[in-house]
């Protein structure tokens, strides 16, 4: 045996003595040090974000336009020609920072069949989405857009939908390192008095599980709140102020809705599917609440304090996140309320189908707003009423302005 590898032969051997003659370890013990050496050997890299498309068919659906803009800032895509077909595409894959984002995404198709008795036909749909998402590091995120049919929907208009899907996978990865050997742990001791029990197998649903990393902040700073999951299980979380380290909850796999309530800020609600074996990081942000809080009146109508404007002639409402969010605590508050988005518009924003068009469209792009903020779509329907009820005169730019809006109805169960 070489020299140089003696010394080291002895301390192993007097190391292995020293292991066997101290007290088995636990089966506890034993996992913790497993589960440190395995997050010693991980080799975390900064989060990805994938985006794919999947449209219609291209023989009934052409696809004319398609925008994707991730935290204000437009994605280059492919040109239609190329992603027009069913898919998926992978349009981009890029490293984003780990937080939180929102993606704006705009598909503007046409009834590619020229059947002149079709109720669709040059018919044009202009759908856009709003979606918010959290990254982390050693996860990608995969957010696909899929254009949809619905051929239940009575109005040729509302037959092509858009939404959104997020999936999660792990990235990092294990560095060619051998985990070291640990001694078992001690059998369990025999009871003279009573027989051996038959060995009980090990439930594989310790693999199953799910696994959610919740963290609730507010600043920036961790904050007391509680968190309620509804879905395959029902389970309720308390954070507690100050803790740093995100709240491990294991649950079935399965979809799931959220809701965060925390004292004196402004409640929170999330939508996530949990798949088996993986573990995925819930965070919320959370902004202190207003005063005076949102009340629906005797007539069943919720008042903005700032209502949405929208330009005119355009669908889509001109940011206003405080109170949406406000809306958002408000409906998080009363789980059993349902909510109608009415969309509205003046009357020299086109003809008349144009306008009842528009008012559709407005409200679709609210409830599409409140949907990416995490409220269940089964809570909200909306309808678009044209210039049919004004609030205000036509005759001056300001009555008009007032006019292009949306009303807020509250439906109770």
């Amino acid at each position: 045996m070489d020299s140089l590898l003696k010394p080291t032969v002895v301390s192993l051997v007097l190391s292995v003595g020293v292991v066997h003659a101290a007290e088995p370890p636990s089966v506890d013990q034993v996992r913790t040090e497993l589960d440190r050496q395995l997050s010693e050997m991980v080799n975390t890299p900064p989060p990805e974000m994938r985006l794919l498309f999947v449209g219609l068919d291209p023989t009934q659906y052409r696809l004319d336009e398609v925008h994707f803009t991730l935290d204000g800032e437009p994605l280059p895509t492919p040109p239609v020609e190329k992603i027009g077909s069913p898919g998926p595409h992978v349009l981009v894959t890029r490293q984003v920072k780990d937080g939180p984002h929102t993606l704006v995404t705009n598909v503007v198709y046409m009834d590619a069949s020229w059947n002149m008795f079709s109720p669709t036909s040059g018919l044009l749909w202009n759908l856009t989405s709003t979606l918010n998402f959290q990254t982390q590091n050693g996860l990608r995120v995969d957010v696909t857009a899929t254009t949809v049919l619905v051929p239940e929907a009575k109005d040729p208009r509302l037959k092509v939908k858009l939404a959104h899907g997020v999936n999660m996978e792990m990235i990092a990865k294990l560095e060619d390192v051998a985990l070291p050997e640990l001694p078992p742990p001690p059998p369990p001791a025999k009871k003279a008095e009573a027989p051996r029990p038959a060995p009980t197998p090990a439930p594989p649903a310790r693999q199953q599980k799910a696994k959610l990393l919740v963290r609730v902040l507010s600043s920036l700073k961790p904050v007391a709140a509680t968190v309620s999951l509804r879905g395959a299980t029902a389970q309720q979380v308390s954070l507690k102020k100050g803790a740093r380290a995100p709240v491990q909850v294991e649950v079935a796999p399965g979809d799931y809705v959220a809701d965060v309530l925390a004292p004196g800020l402004l409640a929170q609600t999330r939508r996530v599917r949990l798949e088996g074996g993986t573990a995925q990081p819930l965070d919320f942000a959370l902004v202190r609440a207003p005063k005076k809080a949102l009340a629906k009146d005797k007539n069943g109508r919720v008042e903005l304090p700032k209502p949405l404007r929208f330009p005119e002639g355009k669908p889509v409402p001109l940011p206003d996140s405080a109170s949406l969010s406000q809306l958002v605590d408000l409906l998080v508050r009363n789980p059993t309320w349902r909510l109608r988005i009415e969309g509205h518009t003046h009357n020299q924003e086109g003809d008349e189908g144009a306008r009842k068009q528009l008012s559709e469209a407005r409200a679709r792009a609210v409830m599409e707003l409140l949907v990416g903020a995490g409220l269940e779509p089964s809570r909200l329907e909306t309808q678009g009423l044209a210039d049919t009820q004004p609030k205000a005169p036509n005759f001056t730019a300001r009555g008009r302005e007032l006019n292009r809006r949306v009303e807020l109805l509250v439906l109770e169960r």
